[in-house]
């Protein structure tokens, strides 16, 4: 697997449109830089309007964006063959597509598997534990996501959201000092998962407990 991170001013555009006013585990929750686009304009939808929104705020907050795609390459690089040999061990599996990774300034950092990216965060230099985060999902996917149909959409995001508590135990050197919260509505799924793993260490019998948790 290889992660390329790019700075692309329509994906990022697109991410603050569709993703800055809430997302599926976030309803109506909006970012910081979304309210700070509400506040320049009330044409949301307008992309030539967002696009010069986009632009101000990067420069008014002078982001180098050259310089911290360089610094998010150079950090993930650095892990990147220890979190896949972690993660294939973790999920039996592994990935060998190449994935992009797109900064944004939305502060939201959805994916998308059957296009194969992910957003991060183009206020930081090192994304790693972002990435690790979005790329578990991935991983979840490739592992669980012929249940999808069976689970049930809602279910299998729940869970699928829970098992990035996983990331705590296996992967936390690699998270540059950060820990993986999750969501609020997650939190008791999340120490179910995690209490299962640290007795079993099997992924297929963590997904089962979860299942009917």
């Amino acid at each position: 697997m290889k992660v390329s991170f790019v700075y692309n001013e329509n994906m990022d555009i697109d991410c603050l449109i569709s993703k800055g006013g809430g997302s599926n585990n976030s309803l109506g929750q909006k970012t910081k830089t979304y309210e700070a686009l509400l506040a320049y304009t009330n044409e949301v939808k307008n992309t030539e309007k967002v696009k010069e929104f986009v632009r101000l705020h990067i420069k008014e907050n002078d982001f180098n964006l050259e310089e911290v795609t360089k610094s998010l390459q150079i950090n993930w690089d650095v892990i990147s063959s220890d979190f896949e040999k972690r993660a294939e061990k973790v999920f039996g599996l592994n990935i060998a597509d190449n994935i992009t990774a797109y900064l944004t300034i939305t502060g939201r950092f959805p994916y998308s598997i059957e296009k194969k990216y992910f957003y991060v965060s183009a206020k930081k230099s090192n994304a790693n534990a972002t990435a690790m985060h979005e790329l578990w999902h991935f991983y979840t996917w490739h592992k669980f996501g012929d249940t999808i149909n069976h689970v049930g959409s809602d279910k299998f995001n729940d869970i699928k959201e829970a098992l990035t508590v996983l990331l705590n135990i296996e992967c936390v050197d690699l998270m540059n000092g950060e820990i993986d919260k999750g969501y609020p509505q997650h939190q008791e799924l999340r120490k179910i998962i995690s209490d299962t793993w640290s007795k079993t260490k099997d992924i297929n019998e963590a997904w089962k407990v979860a299942l009917v948790a």
